[in-house]
């Protein structure tokens, strides 16, 4: 138990002195910061285009068919996600999650049923992936932060979870009133671009987070 306890990679050094201290606190704060922010701005991108889904996509109900295959997936894999989040490591999951959502977008410039229905059960494998990893990678920070800096752990939970799903929120808002400007003249394409612009901004934000150099990973999806 306590290799495994060691060999998550949400764990932080023991607190020596104040210093550290100080450190450790920032720390976390800014990766629920970042970890909000990622989700916001990949959410901005995705929420919109999946309101749009059964609107654009009308041919033989190809959008209509696409979300239900695409939920169907979520929640058969929803069952087993936590197995891939032990394998990978949280982090390492927000980042194969991010994946699926930028496939989905970018299926959506060439919408046919070897495009669409493809890409919408593998975001239903990766959105189970990176909900579960946020949810254990939320916790799991906002446990190491009660910790160190010996808070209660329900209220820095609670905290946590709040400003997270604060900022998610706000991405039906923000992103429908984009996609309102952007959709006044009827440029489909052009909105799945800004779309795309906004999930590539998520992905780096993410990549930023966990502190690795994804990016030639996802300069080679492009």
């Amino acid at each position: 138990m306590g290799t495994l306890h060691g060999a998550s990679d949400e764990g932080v050094p023991l607190v020596v002195d104040n210093l550290q201290i100080h450190t450790a606190k920032t720390n976390h704060a800014r990766d629920i910061h970042i970890l909000s922010s990622a989700f916001l701005l990949i959410f901005l991108a995705y929420g919109a285009a999946q309101n749009l889904e059964t609107t654009v996509n009308t041919e033989e109900n190809m959008g209509t068919i696409a979300l239900g295959i695409l939920y169907l997936s979520f929640t058969f894999f929803s069952l087993v996600a936590s197995l891939v989040i032990r394998f990978l490591g949280s982090k390492n999951a927000l980042v194969l999650g991010t994946s699926g959502y930028w496939l989905f977008i970018a299926a959506n410039l060439m919408p046919t049923w070897y495009t669409m229905i493809p890409t919408s059960l593998y975001l239903g494998f990766a959105a189970s992936v990176i909900w579960v990893g946020q949810g254990t990678y939320l916790t799991s920070t906002a446990r190491s932060h009660a910790r160190d800096l010996q808070l209660h752990e329900g209220t820095v939970i609670g905290s946590f979870n709040g400003e997270f799903w604060a900022a998610y929120a706000c991405h039906q808002v923000v992103g429908n009133l984009m996609s309102l400007v952007i959709l006044k003249d009827g440029q489909v394409c052009a909105a799945l671009l800004q779309f795309k612009i906004w999930l590539k901004t998520g992905q780096v934000t993410v990549c930023y987070l966990i502190g690795c150099n994804c990016y030639p990973f996802f300069s080679f999806l492009q």
